[in-house]
């Protein structure tokens, strides 16, 4: 046992609904009562016992699931442009709840330690960038340093993202340069949010994480780990729902309506219904119904 040791971990990444920050978000939560188990939509005290003891649980959206598809194109481009990694090597998993897993294969980055790894992620998700790097300087700037949209990497994303288009390049570096250093470096960090890629640094930075294996069951929602072959065609609650649909009576209590295999259930207000196994398996991990 003295003998082992780490070796290698393959490069993964989780993007996640919950940490995209997305409006539709509050219509599809769910607070459940730590203390009376009231269920109610989403709220910051309970409306019963006045607990702020809440549990919150989501109901993703087809809007949630296609931002999340978003996010996991912005990461690919960057890993095959950015970082040298091939195509083939590259494998996207729904993850069986709320987003996906992005799998690097046979890469130069399997031995890398988690300090490393954490580097990496600011890369990815364009944390920590300084005004000197696209072009501005404390004393005398110079507008022909500015980056241009034809290079490659974040230099072309900045200039995509600020410059908007190629018309505009020159009267806005002539605003960037006039405001100064200080502003400059607050427009890279706003526009951080829209190019940096929003993906959950803990996971990628822990080289001893155990991933759900693909095919099992996620016990956060009865939906399927599941590779996804063409993400842009990708529907999570049709293809990674594969629990029969026979009949089952639970005593559910869902104030928001959810969609699985094509059919809307909900929202269903503290009562007896008969639903597919599916959908109540669905319910039952959210903790939203029990076999009645």
């Amino acid at each position: 046992m003295n003998e082992k040791d780490w070796q290698e971990a393959d490069l993964i990444f989780d993007i996640d609904a919950k940490d995209l920050n997305l409006s539709c978000r509050s219509n599809h939560t769910i607070s459940i009562c730590n203390q009376c188990n009231e269920i109610t939509k989403n709220n910051n005290q309970c409306t019963k016992c006045n607990s702020s003891k809440l549990e919150k649980k989501s109901l993703p959206c087809k809007t949630c699931i296609d931002a999340s598809k978003v996010e996991v194109q912005k990461l690919i481009d960057i890993l095959i442009n950015d970082l040298g990694i091939e195509k083939e090597n590259i494998q996207t998993y729904f993850s069986g709840n709320e987003g996906f897993h992005v799998y690097v294969f046979n890469s130069q980055f399997q031995k890398l330690g988690s300090k490393e790894r954490s580097e990496l992620v600011d890369y990815i998700m364009f944390r920590g960038a300084i005004p000197e790097t696209f072009g501005m300087k404390k004393f005398k700037p110079n507008r022909s340093s500015f980056p241009d949209f034809n290079q490659k990497g974040w230099n072309g994303r900045f200039s995509k993202q600020v410059f908007g288009s190629k018309s505009k390049r020159s009267k806005i570096i002539s605003e960037l340069l006039e405001n100064g250093y200080s502003l400059f470096q607050k427009t890279l960090e706003n526009i951080s949010e829209q190019i940096g890629v929003k993906i959950d640094p803990n996971v990628t930075m822990d080289i001893h994480r155990i991933f759900r294996l693909p095919g099992s069951i996620n016990s956060k929602s009865g939906l399927t780990k599941l590779l996804c072959d063409d993400i842009i065609k990708f529907d999570p609650y049709n293809d990674a729902c594969f629990l029969n649909d026979e009949p089952i009576q639970v005593l559910a209590n869902c104030p928001v309506e959810f969609k699985l295999k094509n059919k809307k259930f909900g929202p269903f207000l503290n009562e007896k219904v008969t639903i597919p196994t599916y959908a109540a398996a669905y319910l039952i991990c959210k903790k939203l119904a029990t076999i009645a």
